[in-house]
C-alpha cells in the first residue's frame, strides 16, 4: 500500500528542497487539546563552521504549516493546519547526529495567546462561540450546534477572565460539548468547530483485531468503574424563592454500545454542580452534560498494522472495533492518535474511548480451557 504525504508552508507547496530537509514528522492528535506536529530536520555544519538552517524563511515563528497524508488512491487527509510555535537545535559534535526540531500547534493557538476580560449579555453560548470564531482571520468555517436557553431567571450574563480558547472550552463542556479547531479542506482555511462527540461511524473502516483481514497490531481495553457519575443540580429563582432541582438519567445518556458499564444505583458516584455550573445553562442541560463525560469509562489502546490499515484515524470520530471478546467490540470515539511519519513508514497508534458495552457471550470460565489449543 503506498503511502504519499505533502506539506505546505504559508499555504503553498513545499518545494522538493524543503521536502527533502524533513527527515521525521510525528503529529500528536487529542480531543479537547491543540494538536501538535514535530518535524525532525537534520542540520550540519559548512567547511567554515557555520550552521546550517539558522535564517531559513519556511521554519520561522509563525510560518503556517499544513501537513497532509494519502494511503493508496484514497484521498489527501491533513493531519494538521497550524502555525510554528517553537523550535530547538540539538547540536552534536559527531557527524550525522544534529537535529532541529520544529513544533507546529493547530490554528486553536490563535484563539488561547491573550488574556482578555470577556463580558456577554444575553447571548446564547452557541452565539459566544460564534463570535470568538470569527475573530481569527485562519477559521474559515465553524460547526456550532445550537444550545438551550438556561434555566435561571435572569438574563444570560457570562463574564470571564482568560483566553477565548479557554473561555470557549468551558462553554462546552457545561453544555456536554467540546470546542475545537480542525484542518479544512484547503490550507490556511480551518473548522471552528463547537458541538458534541458524534454517535455514529461515518466511513471508518473498522479495526480488527483477529481473522485474515486483520489491520490491528494490538488491542488493549480496560474499564474504570469509579468513573460513572449520577449528576445532580439545583437552582434558586429569585423571585418566588423556589428550587429547581435535576438528577441526570443515564438511561437518556447516547451510548457507544447496548449495555452500559455501570448501574444507577449500588457503585455508582455522585456529583453536586457547584451553581456557577448550572445558574448560566439549562439544568436538565448541565446534569446530562456532567453525566455523559464521566460516563467514558472504558479506554482502549493499541495501534494498527502497518500497510493494512486502508484510512487515517483522527480524533471526534467513530471506529467500530471487530475480533475483541464480545463485550469489547462495537463502536469506539477516537480519543487520541499519534501519527509517525519517515520517508519510507508510516503508522498510527491509537486511544479510543466509550461509554457502554455490546451485548456479551453466555460462554463463561469454563468454557475457556477447551478452547486453548
Amino acid at each position: 500500500m503506498t503511502i504519499n504525504y505533502r506539506i505546505f508552508f504559508n499555504n503553498n507547496p513545499a518545494t522538493r528542497e524543503q521536502l527533502d530537509r524533513v527527515e521525521e514528522i510525528t503529529v500528536e492528535q487529542e480531543i479537547d487539546m491543540a494538536w501538535e506536529a514535530r518535524m525532525q530536520i537534520p542540520i550540519a555544519t559548512d567547511d567554515n563552521g557555520n550552521w546550517t538552517g539558522e535564517d531559513e524563511g519556511f521554519l520561522a515563528e509563525f510560518t503556517q504549516v499544513r501537513i497532509e497524508i494519502q494511503i493508496g488512491d484514497s484521498a489527501f487527509v491533513p493531519l494538521i493546519d497550524g502555525c510554528i510555535v517553537e523550535s530547538g537545535d540539538r547540536m552534536s559534535s559527531e557527524p550525522g547526529q544534529s537535529m532541529k526540531t520544529v513544533i507546529v500547534q493547530d490554528d486553536s493557538i490563535r484563539l488561547n495567546r491573550d488574556d482578555r476580560i470577556f463580558r456577554f449579555e444575553n447571548l446564547l453560548d452557541h452565539e459566544i462561540a460564534s463570535q470568538l470564531f470569527e475573530e481569527i482571520e485562519q477559521i474559515d468555517t465553524t460547526e456550532i450546534e445550537n444550545t438551550p436557553a438556561p434555566s435561571s431567571s435572569l438574563p444570560p450574563v457570562v463574564v470571564q477572565r482568560g483566553t477565548a480558547m479557554q473561555l470557549l472550552r468551558s462553554l462546552a463542556r457545561r453544555q456536554g460539548m467540546h470546542a475545537y479547531v480542525l484542518p479544512g479542506k484547503e490550507p490556511g482555511k480551518s473548522i471552528g468547530c463547537f458541538k458534541s462527540f458524534p454517535t455514529k461511524t461515518d466511513g471508518l473502516p473498522p479495526l480488527i483485531l483477529l481473522g485474515a483481514e486483520r489491520n490491528v497490531a494490538e488491542f488493549n481495553p480496560t474499564n474504570n468503574a469509579q468513573h460513572p457519575a449520577k449528576v445532580t443540580a439545583s437552582i434558586l429563582n429569585i423571585f418566588d424563592k423556589k428550587i429547581t432541582q435535576r438528577t441526570s438519567n443515564f438511561g437518556s445518556l447516547d451510548l457507544l454500545g447496548e449495555e452500559t458499564t455501570f448501574a444507577e444505583e449500588g457503585n455508582t458516584a455522585t456529583q453536586i454542580l457547584s451553581p456557577r455550573d448550572s445558574d448560566a445553562v439549562d439544568l436538565d442541560q448541565a446534569v446530562t452534560a456532567e453525566a455523559l463525560r464521566s460516563s467514558y469509562s472504558t479506554e482502549a489502546t493499541g495501534s494498527v498494522l502497518n500497510e493494512t490499515y486502508s484510512a487515517i484515524l483522527t480524533p471526534y470520530q467513530v471506529v467500530s472495533v471487530c475480533g475483541a471478546n464480545q463485550r469489547h467490540s462495537g463502536d469506539y470515539l477516537i480519543r487520541k492518535v499519534t501519527h509517525s511519519l519517515t520517508r519510507s513508514f508510516y503508522s498510527q497508534s491509537f486511544t479510543l474511548q466509550r461509554n457502554a458495552r455490546s451485548s456479551g457471550s453466555s460462554a463463561g470460565l469454563a468454557n475457556l480451557a477447551g478452547s486453548i489449543i
